[in-house]
């Protein structure tokens, strides 16, 4: 496929993300749609079908459950849903997974294991009873994801092992034992609980020698870690700078070193711009605390996991499903106000080359102009066809220049 050709596909995929109205999304891509066939769309609607338990809910303590989109629905677009819709009504099955972080399973862990501790979350009895329904899927993949690198340290491995256990208890629940005695016990034996932690622990060894793989997961988050560095060290260096001066330096950075424009991360650098330590997530980093470094990598990985959801999207899902919907599940309520402060409008994707393409709640453009002065930040240069060619040239470099922009941000940090 010609140049030309790729870039009136992603023109006519974003201008189809970006409709107004589904009835107008539905006319666009009807247009497009000989030009399409491979793509796939997901719109956050009031209307449409519900992404099974990938849907957003509170539980009593604050306990949340969060998708990409915060509609309780969804509308979809692909050939074959096309057609039916065309002849009256689509019906079309779905795969969905809710995944849990590192903090949730660091609290069901011992709540598996019948201990009983003050600390632990008062609604994680009613989050434990949603988890172990039939029709509820969970997935560890953001745990897994943060322990990859850890594998090879004995006593951290250990304690992914007991994690791992947990997990298998979790999904093999015996679920009448529980509703009669209120006791945790698993339908298997101890052995087989053993055996299966101890396959999958074996599974994650192999996995880690796949160095692409590894990688690439290394490389995901270290690019989430460098703009967590970036925002930090403009905001603790100059606090009472203005806000424009401050997205200015930030976005310069992106476009420059990192030759991407990040939209998600933006927004949040724009509120941590604006409240300062008043923003929960970034209550913790504060000029002269030892650990801030260890702070930004555990946030990192924080910003990643949103991320991920949005290509776990793209996967294939089982043959008899047509989409794949994926949720979070987290106590962390400095998480779910990231979650929260940027939803999805939109995504599609390429079924032959998965990649996500998200289309966010608003444009980027319109959140930028005015700033609280009333003064325009003129951001409109960095979508430019020049600086967008320059960041797709410039883009294959960053891999290789990471460490290095790392080194000298953690630098400048704690030289605050």
């Amino acid at each position: 496929m010609s140049n030309y050709e790729n870039d009136f596909i992603t023109e006519k995929v974003a201008e189809i993300c970006k409709s107004r109205t589904t009835e107008e999304a539905y006319r666009l891509y009807r247009q497009y749609l000989p030009f399409l066939k491979d793509y796939k769309f997901v719109f956050g609607t009031n209307e449409g079908g519900t992404p099974g338990y990938a849907v957003n809910r509170i539980f009593s303590a604050g306990a949340a459950i969060r998708s990409l989109f915060n509609t309780e629905r969804v509308l979809v677009f692909d050939p074959k849903t096309w057609q039916d819709m065309e002849s009256g009504k689509a019906i079309y099955s779905i795969d969905y997974s809710i995944s849990l972080d590192t903090q949730a399973i660091s609290h069901l862990v011992p709540y598996l294991s019948g201990k009983e501790h003050s600390s632990l979350p008062e609604d994680l009895t009613e989050v434990f009873e949603f988890l172990i329904r039939n029709d509820v899927q969970i997935d560890p993949l953001p745990y897994l994801s943060e322990n990859y690198l850890k594998l090879g340290n004995s006593e951290t491995a250990d304690g992914v092992y007991r994690t791992l256990k947990a997990y298998e208890v979790l999904r093999n629940i015996d679920i009448d034992w529980f509703k009669q005695h209120g006791k945790v016990r698993s339908t298997l034996t101890d052995h087989e609980l053993t055996m299966k932690a101890q396959q999958h622990l074996s599974t994650m060894y192999l996995e880690c020698e796949d160095k692409p793989v590894m990688d690439g997961l290394f490389f995901r988050h270290q690019s989430m870690y460098v703009l967590l560095l970036k925002m930090a060290a403009i905001q603790l260096k100059s606090p009472r700078a203005s806000l424009k001066n401050k997205l200015s330096v930030f976005l310069q950075f992106c476009d420059d070193e990192m030759a991407s424009l990040f939209v998600r991360e933006t927004i949040l650098a724009k509120a941590y711009f604006e409240r300062g330590q008043k923003f929960d997530f970034f209550g913790k980093i504060q000029k002269n605390k030892d650990d801030i470094l260890v702070q930004l990598a555990n946030m990192a990985w924080d910003l990643w996991h949103i991320r991920q959801m949005e290509e776990v999207m793209t996967f294939t899902p089982s043959k008899r499903a047509r989409y794949l919907f994926p949720a979070f599940l987290t106590f962390d309520k400095k998480f779910i106000e990231v979650i929260d402060l940027y939803p999805m409008k939109s995504l599609a994707y390429n079924v032959v080359n998965p990649r996500p393409m998200p289309f966010y709640s608003d444009d980027l453009i319109n959140l930028f102009s005015p700033d609280q002065n009333n003064t325009t930040l003129d951001i409109h240069h960095y979508f430019s066809e020049e600086r967008s060619a320059s960041r797709d040239a410039r883009r294959h470099r960053v891999r290789a220049q990471l460490p290095e922009i790392v080194n000298r941000l953690e630098a400048e940090l704690l030289q605050l």
